[in-house]
């Protein structure tokens, strides 16, 4: 009977252990936080956007959104609006996404649901449908950002599975190292990364800012076609939105 005891009392030792280390590690994560960037087609192209990434998490769950939309001379001629969201938990290991969605103008929504119990994401475009292996430790393309900052992200380079509204690709997460970054914001200290896939479908290069927080602060997406879109943070904010800033 004490050994019963004994063990559950082992076990439930074990359990706060495990919440307490990832609480500590969401710490170094700000809970609350917007950032505005200006969005460029191609390598120093024109400024065709507006990009707003915010996000929240309690140290157990986490939800994120990043609103792209054109400005400008670009909304005249093309009205774009391109909404993604991501949620799901906080774990010893990082973020574990569990829903990724996407809100385009003029098109059905289009959603990934990560089951991880059955070890598959299943993606939904509205007129077809597809699953794909899952693994630990993989990411949808706007969670990989915020996962390669926290403290157990794995060393570099190493293969994760990223998911989008159209595939899951494998790709190769590398640390190309530091880099002074010249933004909107200001010059900034970073971490560059790069994750690529071997057939083309993910090409994201990220910058982190080094002195605040690890913050994806530039975010480089390549698409299949050569297209390039280069967000570049103008404005960082911490905690809820300031009065008057825009939504």
């Amino acid at each position: 009977m004490r050994r019963g005891v004994f063990a559950r009392v082992l076990c439930l030792v074990a359990l706060m252990a495990s919440a307490s280390l990832a609480m500590a590690e969401a710490a170094s994560w700000p809970a609350q936080g917007r950032i505005i960037y200006r969005v460029f087609h191609g390598d120093g192209g024109l400024q065709i956007g507006r990009a707003t990434h915010s996000w929240w998490h309690d140290a157990r769950r986490y939800r994120m959104e990043s609103l792209v939309e054109t400005t400008g001379l670009a909304a005249i001629l093309k009205n774009f609006r391109y909404l993604q969201r991501s949620e799901g938990a906080l774990t010893t290991q990082g973020l574990r996404p569990e829903r990724f969605s996407v809100d385009q103008r003029g098109k059905p929504l289009q959603a990934a649901v990560f089951d991880w119990a059955k070890g598959e994401v299943r993606i939904d475009r509205g007129d077809s449908k597809r699953q794909a292996p899952l693994g630990a430790g993989d990411q949808d393309v706007l969670s990989i950002g915020h996962q390669l900052a926290q403290p157990a992200a794995r060393q570099t380079p190493f293969e994760l599975t990223v998911v989008n509204n159209k595939s899951a690709a494998v790709a190769t997460v590398r640390d190309l190292g530091e880099a002074v970054v010249s933004l909107p914001l200001g010059e900034l200290p970073t971490r560059h990364f790069s994750v690529r896939s071997e057939d083309g479908k993910v090409k994201i290069d990220l910058w982190l800012a080094s002195a605040s927080h690890n913050l994806p602060v530039r975010i480089r997406v390549e698409n299949g076609k050569g297209d390039v879109l280069d967000q570049q943070a103008e404005r960082v904010e911490l905690g809820a939105p300031r009065s008057g800033s825009p939504s």
